[in-house]
């Protein structure tokens, strides 16, 4: 890791801190928010549901925002019976099974919950997509859980902030993701936090405006090892410009670590992989154009909780099925790639494979091409 760019980042954390928690922004909500998780999380609670739903009252968009909501997926579960609440409960319970801190072990276990909870709402004939959980909401739960053991985790705000200070290890991302790899990132940004007294005079100090504001005096105790702020400097420093800032700074110093030569050889690799990556991007979405889900509006779908129905409407996005009496609405192609819906039309659902693994190629290509002219603006 470059400590010096790591650096640059927390002067403007603390530069901008004010901003960051005035009545508009409020970023000091995250230690709100685990503080409260803290006071509710039981889990031996007679109604696990319930008071899951309660702890995550003031996560805000932590856990469960416009798109993807598996804080409502816990709690829908637990409301189809005892024994439905139960399982879920037991999925905590190994979640948070003792692994000595052996992160690849802890990984394994955040799988494996995911798994779990994803086939019980597939068993409750749940067809709400945004529901089901993912090893981003799992990392949550376990840092508002055991806060002084986890870090919090948003990856479009890591994976910038790791290519910035140029960490070393690889974080990686969907299946090669590595929750080892982001706590050592998160070990090296803490270090070098603890230095900063200056800083956590001004973190002590709104968190003691917080405590008389939400009348909780234990959310100034809540972030003992600093994991919280750790993560909200990874957070601000994305959503609130500060690489940008960086990049004024960049071209008007004068001095420079990297001669010229040796910046013209770094920005002739890097345009080059920008050249590869918009290729890639202009491939794919030229693919993605040309591909159109059969005409299934007439056909007979199956679903595994509501029986056989027939296709009533379909659009760009949805498909409207009439099983008897009643009427359901279903996303495309996700009810067809998750097993929600079955067609007759066995092309259909090889088609909507194609279409989501050229929609992630497209995401999967932005982003790549958002952080390579991030790095290419940086050394110019």
């Amino acid at each position: 890791m470059n400590y010096e760019l790591l650096q640059k980042l927390i002067d403007s954390y603390i530069e901008k801190y004010s901003l960051m928690n005035n009545q508009e922004h409020h970023e000091i909500y995250k230690w709100t928010a685990v503080s409260n998780f803290q006071k509710y999380w039981d889990i031996d609670a007679e109604n696990f549901g319930k008071m899951f739903k309660k702890a995550l009252s003031e996560s805000e968009n932590l856990v469960d925002d416009n798109v993807m909501q598996p804080g409502r997926g816990i709690d829908f579960l637990c409301k189809q019976g005892d024994k439905w609440m139960e399982r879920v409960r037991d999925a905590f319970r190994d979640l948070l099974a003792i692994d000595n801190s052996d992160y690849g072990r802890r990984q394994k276990k955040i799988n494996t919950f995911v798994e779990e909870v994803n086939a019980m709402l597939d068993e409750a004939g749940n067809e709400e997509w945004k529901y089901r959980q993912n090893p981003k909401a799992v990392i949550m739960y376990l840092a508002f859980i055991e806060p002084d053991d986890n870090y919090m985790f948003r990856e479009g705000e890591v994976k910038a902030f790791a290519n910035y200070v140029r960490y070393t290890g690889k974080i990686g991302s969907g299946k090669s993701f590595s929750l080892k790899s982001y706590y050592k990132l998160c070990e090296e940004i803490v270090a070098r936090l603890q230095d900063e007294s200056d800083l956590m005079e001004m973190v002590a100090g709104e968190l003691e405006k917080e405590a008389g504001r939400t009348d909780d005096n234990a959310v100034t105790d809540i972030d003992g090892e600093n994991h919280i702020l750790a993560f909200d400097l990874i957070y601000c420093a994305q959503n609130y410009d500060f690489y940008e800032e960086q990049l004024v700074t960049t071209k008007k110093r004068p001095a420079s670590a990297l001669k010229s030569d040796e910046k013209e050889q770094q920005a002739g690799v890097l345009r080059e992989k920008i050249a590869g990556i918009q290729a890639a991007l202009d491939e794919a979405s030229q693919k993605r154009e040309q591909l159109r889900l059969p005409e299934l509006t007439g056909q007979q779908v199956t679903h595994k909780k509501f029986g056989t129905g027939q296709v009533a409407a379909q659009d760009r996005h949805y498909l409207t099925v009439q099983f008897g009496e009643n009427v359901k609405k279903f996303t495309l192609p996700d009810a067809l790639i998750k097993g929600f819906l079955a067609a007759e039309d066995d092309s259909a659902l090889k088609c909507c494979e194609e279409i989501a693994a050229l929609d992630a190629e497209k995401e999967r290509c932005a982003r790549e091409l958002h952080i390579l002219e991030l790095e290419l603006a940086l050394i110019k």
